[in-house]
């Protein structure tokens, strides 16, 4: 028997086009699976977030956003102000004025936004009615001054004044008042910063958490592809 030869270079082309194939189906396959970790990788962060902070209204979990690169990668972002001094951490300084105003006795345990809160302190100062002590801002509130009905002077707080500052069912503002022995009503811890410290371990929930989800989504892409080549050879 003679020996045998055979050139494959013939065969370059189809050989060639055969990786290229391969390649375009891995590199498929990988965008494929960041874009099948987006809904899976949503969720861990939701439920990192219930875990790291106490968590009262339903919408925070909206405020989560996963989207793909064209890389590919995976970003992730979280819509909520403020959050990103919960990742780093980092300490609160005010932009003007000398002091930071934390809002207290809040009505019903619930949050008030800046600007309501400051349109209130605005009112109360051109009303005269903060008094700072301690390193709290409280309220003197206007008491009756009328013995009409038989109701003693001092004795019950004013009823327009309790109507502003207490809010009604349509318009609530917020704030309960709470006189103390004193006759005052604690609205506000004045600080002058305020340093948070890190809650939320982006770094560490990237490593243990989300990258597994990632790397399983794109190896179940990878084998889906390995089987749709091996179908088309």
């Amino acid at each position: 028997m003679g020996m045998f030869e055979y050139n494959v270079r013939s065969n370059i082309a189809e050989l060639q086009a055969h990786f290229a194939a391969s390649k375009r189906e891995m590199a498929r396959a990988i965008k494929d699976g960041f874009r099948a970790s987006k809904e899976p990788v949503r969720e861990v962060l939701k439920q990192e977030a219930r875990s790291a902070f106490k968590v009262r209204d339903p919408r925070m979990d909206r405020t989560w956003r996963v989207s793909t690169s064209r890389a590919p990668s995976l970003i992730v972002r979280n819509l909520m102000r403020g959050f990103g001094l919960h990742v780093t951490g980092g300490t609160i300084m005010p932009k003007r004025g000398r002091a930071l105003l934390i809002p207290i006795n809040t009505r019903g345990g619930t949050r008030i936004g800046t600007a309501k809160f400051y349109r209130m302190i605005d009112w109360l100062r051109r009303e005269k009615l903060t008094f700072a002590k301690n390193g709290i801002l409280y309220v003197k509130p206007l008491m009756n001054t009328s013995r009409r009905g038989g109701v003693a002077a001092g004795t019950r707080v004013n009823k327009k004044f309790r109507s502003k500052f207490q809010g009604t069912k349509k318009r609530p503002s917020g704030f309960e008042i709470k006189l103390n022995a004193e006759g005052l009503t604690p609205i506000a811890v004045i600080r002058r910063s305020v340093t948070l410290r890190k809650r939320f371990d982006m770094d560490s929930i990237a490593r243990t958490k989300l990258i597994p989800i990632i790397i399983k989504n794109i190896a179940n892409e990878i084998e889906v592809a390995r089987a749709n080549l091996a179908r088309a050879a």
